[in-house]
């Protein structure tokens, strides 16, 4: 079972709705696989909080009566109201769960992998030909100097440096940089490219998932692996995406990370 057959299967397995086969084939996977167990045990805690906060699966006082008042005077079977209490009391599991989301402090790492394995897919290429105020390209054509030209890129857009991660022992090289919002705050984002045409996208990020220890290591859905790495001191985190499984694995064995 792939990455993304499992995750979809997963809020199944979850409730309980698979079959013995199937929930056996998760399991399996789970056993396995790292970042989808590490997305199993996130959602589990996710439910938990979700639990404390309801504090019931039983709806409001009253609400099932003002769910049949709207009918309009439609006759109501006994089956009809409850079917009306599973309503309410999901409706309000999903109102908490918004409120949660909304009102959060601290960012799913899931989620900002994603994300950024979106952004990977779509500048994958770089941006040469593009002549845009956000991007630039430092192919052969376009820059001479890519290191001179990424220092002052970053530093007229957001102030600063972008943490320097020099990939050139695994036979990358810078190819473009971009400057995009994220949550309100900017990522400084470096795509490198090697001769065989493989793509790391890197990209320095200003996020509380820079609080948990790392690095953190996980799957976008579709086995497209991306590592975090908090920066040290900071309130940032480096966030590198790969095209494949091998190049994420060579570059933590380079870069000794667990």
């Amino acid at each position: 079972m792939k990455c993304h057959d499992a995750n979809h299967h997963l809020d199944l397995f979850m409730d309980g709705e698979l079959s013995v086969p199937e929930n056996l084939k998760v399991l399996e996977h789970l056993n396995l696989c790292r970042p989808c167990a590490g997305l199993y045990e996130g959602e589990k805690a996710l439910r938990a909080v979700l639990r404390d906060r309801v504090g019931s699966d039983k709806a409001p006082e009253g609400l099932a009566e003002k769910l049949t008042g709207a009918l309009s005077g439609a006759a109501v079977t006994p089956f009809a109201r409850r079917r009306l209490m599973s309503v309410a009391a999901a409706a309000a599991f999903f109102i908490v769960m918004l409120t949660l989301v909304f009102t959060s402090t601290k960012e799913m790492p899931q989620a900002l992998a994603s994300e950024l394995s979106t952004k990977h897919q779509a500048t994958q290429q770089g941006f040469c030909g593009m002549h845009r105020d956000d991007c630039l390209c430092l192919c052969d054509r376009c820059s001479l100097e890519p290191q001179s030209a990424e220092s002052k890129f970053f530093t007229e857009r957001v102030g600063h440096v972008s943490c320097s991660h020099n990939l050139g022992d695994l036979g990358y090289k810078p190819m473009g940089l971009q400057v995009f919002d994220h949550l309100g705050q900017p990522i400084c984002w470096t795509v490198n490219r090697d001769d065989a045409g493989h793509t790391i996208s890197h990209g320095l990020v200003t996020t509380k998932i820079a609080k948990q220890p790392g690095p953190l290591y996980l799957c976008d859905g579709v086995d497209r692996p991306v590592v975090m790495v908090p920066v040290a001191g900071t309130d940032k985190t480096c966030v590198f995406v790969f095209d494949s499984e091998t190049e994420a694995q060579r570059f933590r064995a380079a870069r000794n990370l667990k």
